[in-house]
């Protein structure tokens, strides 16, 4: 574990060392275009307009020296918004579940475009190293208990999956419009899920048993899958600094590359054991969580400005689930719920997120045509959560996990 912290904090160091030349700012489906203007925490950088910065016919607007022209500009529309980001996290933990388990963290980027209240994206993560769960697969609602006992209660088993690649994509297209205090967002969202994985058995010695003991494998087990997931949310902004949120999550589309075990018809079937690659397959013994299930989540957004050039933002979340997430069932005699679990029906994890934006720098550009000038801010965004399991975590997820990173912030 020693070893693990120290790994993912050489990663972390190199990461936020190392010249960048891609600045973006976080996104993904629950986090809106940042549009607040702000100050930098170093100088202005001189223009092609004006490429010694001085400050000859300028003004002074909020602390920033800006030309009277780019003033003037700046009362034109805005005709797109941008953002994009890229960035470490030491673990990828989507929804509680950790989907990534003592790898190496992950790398992750993403960018969005907004229009007409219209906003498209896409996020991508890549896991770093290699991830591994006591279970017999990683789907992405989660796994089962991943052990237990064979027909006479004395050679048990337990399986480990060890998951060498793990790619998502998401992409998204949400509609968001006011009423009046009231902030109403409607979207839909693709996950693709990239994934290679091999499950492993380690099986007790037992003398009464014609199964010798021993690592059994590699078996198969998850490995791609797709979701199709629409969405609604409700907002204010009508709160001083803070912003809550509530989100209703609706999967339309689950699919996957799901490994269905098979029953040898000569062997009792409460014999866990009882489990081999041929017929007479079972439709029931498979591992993926099928369900088309629903999610619901409550947030609260604080933004708060400490000083001109670095900002104090909080958020907290809790959720609950209806079939969508997996919740094990340790102890279970039954294979069906070794292996995958149950859907979870009931609440399932609160977060507390904490970032600091750091703003680097602050460039003001210009215009001939009927749109406002670029208006490009550069953050360096460090976070951390703490994420609290309610319901029973699956195999690889912890009760209480902490997590954090930083990515580089663009927005235009």
């Amino acid at each position: 574990m020693a070893t693990k912290t120290l790994k993912r904090c050489l990663l972390f160091a190199t990461f936020v060392g190392a010249p960048i030349a891609i600045c973006a700012q976080g996104v993904d489906t629950i986090v809106e275009i940042p549009t607040t203007a702000h100050r930098s925490a170093l100088i202005e950088i001189p223009t092609a307009q004006n490429p010694t910065g001085d400050s000859n016919n300028k003004v002074t607007m909020a602390g920033e020296y800006k030309s009277t022209k780019n003033v003037v500009e700046q009362q034109k529309e805005t005709c797109w918004n941008w953002y994009a980001d890229v960035g470490y996290t030491s673990e990828y933990n989507f929804r509680g579940t950790n989907l990534t388990p003592d790898a190496d963290g992950a790398v992750f980027a993403s960018a969005a475009v907004s229009k007409w209240g219209f906003t498209l994206g896409f996020f991508d993560i890549y896991q770093l190293g290699t991830a591994r769960s006591p279970s017999f697969s990683m789907g992405e609602g989660g796994g089962g208990a991943g052990s237990g006992l064979g027909t006479r209660g004395v050679q048990s088993y337990t399986a480990e999956t060890v998951q060498t690649r793990f790619n998502e994509i998401d992409v998204f297209l949400q509609y968001h419009r006011s009423f009046g205090p009231l902030e109403a967002t409607v979207g839909n969202i693709g996950f693709f899920i990239n994934r290679d994985a091999q499950t492993f058995l380690d099986i007790t010695s037992d003398p009464l048993s014609v199964l010798p003991g021993g690592i059994y494998g590699p078996f198969a087990t998850v490995q791609n899958e797709q979701f199709d997931r629409v969405y609604v949310r409700l907002a204010t902004s009508v709160i001083p600094h803070i912003e809550p949120w509530i989100t209703y999550y609706q999967t339309i589309y689950n699919n996957g590359e799901d490994h269905r075990f098979y029953r040898a018809p000569h062997m009792p079937a409460i014999d866990s054991f009882a489990v081999q690659y041929g017929n007479n397959a079972n439709d029931n013994f498979h591992e993926r969580n099928d369900r088309l299930g629903g999610y619901l989540e409550g947030r609260l957004r604080g933004h708060f400005s400490i000083t001109d050039w670095v900002d104090f933002n909080p958020f907290g979340a809790i959720s609950y689930s209806y079939h969508d997430r997996t919740e094990p069932i340790p102890g279970s005699t039954n294979f069906r719920d070794i292996i995958r679990g149950r859907s979870l029906v009931g609440w399932n994890v609160a977060q507390a997120r904490l970032e600091i934006p750091i703003h680097l720098f602050h460039i003001v550009g210009n215009s001939a045509g009927p749109c406002a000038p670029p208006d490009l801010h550069v953050d360096f965004v460090p976070g951390f959560t703490y994420s609290y399991h309610i319901s029973r975590p699956t195999a690889g997820t912890d009760r209480d996990e902490v997590f954090g990173g930083a990515k580089i912030a663009l927005t235009f």
